[in-house]
């Protein structure tokens, strides 16, 4: 059920006492049985068949409202209930998945039959984070990519269908041209940029790469380094999580660890695809524990239901008084 475009449910407070509906069979067997005998007007037989008045088709009319309305005060008396969802736009957070397309992404190292199957480090980076994507759906997520330069591919958004597709339409930057590098420091200012301003209570960032910071090192280059964008970040609340996969993920996880400690997030290490699915799941479960705002709220509906039941009575009483009681 929706009321004002807000999804909800119904539920009673206390339901037992939903039983004292039974009455009202109970009532009307009574007044059936318990009909008190006609008047006698007259010694003689009046005309058999005549035509039934209105008066005397709708008699029944008073007995049945006064039973909706037993049923609606008990109703009310059940204390009913509206569980209404939250808006989503209250209720879930903003996220940007950051993922490395440098060609040592292309590497088919993170499993014993990846490289038969020329499975690579991305195709794995990108079915967990589809899973990751998949686990949330009441979250925001969008799509940076990055090797010497980042770029946002998706903004924080519920079409999750939409992100999915883009997410597998990722492709690596081929190895030997200019702009094959990992600039972590760069996606993570990028990202930081696209989260400052949405007004939202938690907003992350979980980055994935393969390999350490190599533009942001070049003494020519202008580029933001690593710990300077963690800056950024902590200062605009944007909280980081960074992942290190490969065979050398720990060495990685180690130079990344200062950019999750700066903002509040972790930093970790994922060896093969296993243990790439479980950090995706360790970061899915660290936020749901973080993020603890109930996305239901409670309200009562008895009011409707009482009034509705106190003019169906008191509809009731006055049609038996005006219509239908036997002057003495």
């Amino acid at each position: 059920m929706s009321w004002f475009g807000l999804d909800s449910t119904w539920s009673f407070a206390d339901s037992y006492l939903l039983w004292l509906v039974l009455f009202v069979p109970l009532t009307i067997f009574m007044r059936l049985l318990w009909r008190p005998p006609a008047k006698n007007f007259a010694q003689f037989a009046f005309v058999p068949n005549l035509p039934r008045s209105h008066r005397q088709h709708s008699r029944g009319l008073p007995l049945l409202l006064q039973c909706l309305a037993f049923v609606l005060l008990v109703s009310a008396m059940a204390r009913p209930q509206q569980q209404q969802r939250l808006p989503i736009e209250e209720e879930g957070i903003d996220l940007l998945l950051c993922i490395d397309l440098s060609s040592s992404m292309s590497a088919t190292d993170l499993d014993d039959t990846s490289a038969a199957l020329e499975i690579t480090r991305l195709d794995f980076a990108r079915n967990a984070a589809a899973q990751f994507i998949e686990n949330r759906p009441s979250d925001r997520i969008g799509l940076v990519s990055f090797a010497r330069d980042a770029q946002l591919i998706c903004p924080p958004t519920l079409d999750h269908r939409s992100l999915l597709a883009l997410l597998q339409d990722l492709e690596l930057v081929p190895e030997g041209r200019e702009d094959d590098a990992t600039g972590i420091g760069t996606a993570l200012a990028r990202a930081a940029v696209h989260l400052r301003d949405i007004p939202s209570s938690s907003k992350v960032v979980v980055l994935l790469t393969d390999g350490e910071e190599t533009v942001a090192t070049d003494p020519s280059s202008s580029a933001i380094k690593p710990l300077e964008a963690a800056a950024l970040c902590r200062e605009w609340k944007v909280r980081v999580h960074a992942i290190a996969a490969g065979p050398n993920a720990e060495q990685t996880r180690s130079t990344l660890q200062g950019v999750a400690t700066t903002t509040g997030g972790g930093a970790f290490a994922a060896e093969d695809a296993a243990a790439l699915d479980q950090v995706y799941t360790a970061i899915d479960q660290l936020e749901r524990t973080r993020f603890q705002r109930l996305p239901w709220r409670q309200v009562d509906r008895f009011m409707p239901f009482l009034l509705a039941g106190l003019f169906l009575w008191l509809a009731a009483a006055w049609m038996n008084r005006r219509f239908w009681k036997v002057q003495s």
